[in-house]
């Protein structure tokens, strides 16, 4: 049997028209930290993105979602 790693995820919203230089802002202040979340994605909710970012340390998600204004689950 295979044990899995919990994954913890932080959620953001952004404004469509902020989006290109949120993302931007975001993975510069990942690899200022040498944060390595393991999944990336988002979601279209017309109008803005929910952006969701999961990491293997509860922690970084934690960071992350108050550097940019979101909330944890996981």
């Amino acid at each position: 049997m295979q044990e899995t790693t919990p994954l913890y995820t932080a959620e953001v919203r952004i404004a469509d028209d902020d989006f290109g230089a949120r993302l931007k802002d975001m993975r510069l202040w990942l690899d200022e930290h040498r944060f390595e979340p393991s999944t990336f994605t988002y979601l279209d909710l017309n109008p803005g993105m929910n952006i969701q970012v999961s990491f293997k340390i509860g922690d970084e998600a934690e960071a992350f979602a108050q550097r940019f204004g979101g909330r944890t689950r996981g």
